[in-house]
């Protein structure tokens, strides 16, 4: 039997075994797929017991997906590319592959909700593995700018100068006029994560009902973040959707399963009622 799993610190979070649990039995697959907390220093070494069988691919997450990208054998061009990898695949000869679903999750997630970055003015929140992703995927579908905030100036500066953005304060008064020109927020950072009152914008900031705001946090399933936009007339996306789009990138290469339109919103609403 197949055999996966996700790994990170923290991990009991993760709806991934969920996600896939769900998966297997609505496509009649056979597999087995864990959550399994890893601290930092131990990420070398489960990547080892990966090589040598344990499990046949990983799901990636915080804070494992740069340094994963560092120990797999190889990657493809779009990992590489986003310095980032939050999939690998163990091949028949032991060797890791790398891939980065995240990309292919959020371009799915915004156009399963007719939504595009093509030509958009996006703010990204966040300079860690999710948003490399997401300033690769605003990369690569052409967006008018990319302003990236961070609450660390250099690694958001850092990512600006990867992707052709713009580096600016996480501070209400440097993001007042972005916002007020901005057509998406991407959020990309873990505040809010089983902290419903935490909000990754700084006292001041103002949203409005052109913006389109996207939390990739899914637990609580409606952030701070969210319920705000939604107040303000914004049109508002979960984490889930990008979850949901992220692991069927993830199944079609550990298996070559292939699915149906009909299947990433009934996953999304089995998630949202699982909690």
């Amino acid at each position: 039997m197949p055999r996966f799993a996700v790994i990170g610190d923290p991990i009991a979070h993760s709806a991934s075994p969920e996600l896939f649990g769900w998966l297997g039995d609505r496509l009649g697959l056979t597999l087995s797929y864990d959550a399994v907390r890893v601290p930092s220093d131990a990420l070398a070494s489960v990547l080892e017991q990966t090589r040598a069988g344990r499990w046949d691919g990983l799901s990636v997450t915080v804070p494992h997906k740069q340094n994963a990208l560092v120990l797999a054998d190889r990657s493809d061009a779009r990992a590489a590319r986003t310095g980032a990898t939050n999939c690998l695949v163990r091949g028949a000869d032991g060797r890791l592959a790398a891939h980065n679903t995240d990309v292919e999750g959020i371009v799915q997630a915004l156009a399963h909700h007719a939504l595009s970055l093509d030509g958009a003015r996006v703010l990204l929140l966040g300079a860690g593995g999710a948003a490399r992703a997401a300033a690769m995927a605003a990369q690569e579908a052409g967006a008018s700018r990319l302003w990236i905030a961070n609450r660390h100036p250099t690694r958001s500066l850092d990512l600006a100068r990867a992707f052709e953005g713009e580096a600016v304060p996480l501070t209400s008064e440097a993001l007042g006029p972005v916002l007020a020109g901005a057509d998406l927020v991407l959020q990309a950072t873990s505040v809010g994560l089983g902290a419903p009152g935490d909000s990754p914008l700084p006292p001041g900031c103002v949203l409005h009902d052109r913006l389109t705001v996207m939390d990739m946090v899914y637990r609580p399933l409606r952030t701070r973040l969210l319920r705000e936009a939604e107040a303000a007339g914004a049109r508002t996306l979960d984490g889930l959707w990008m979850l949901v789009f992220q692991g069927l990138a993830a199944l079609r290469l550990w298996t070559g399963v292939e699915v149906g339109p009909d299947v990433a919103p009934a996953l999304h609403d089995h998630l949202a009622e699982a909690g």
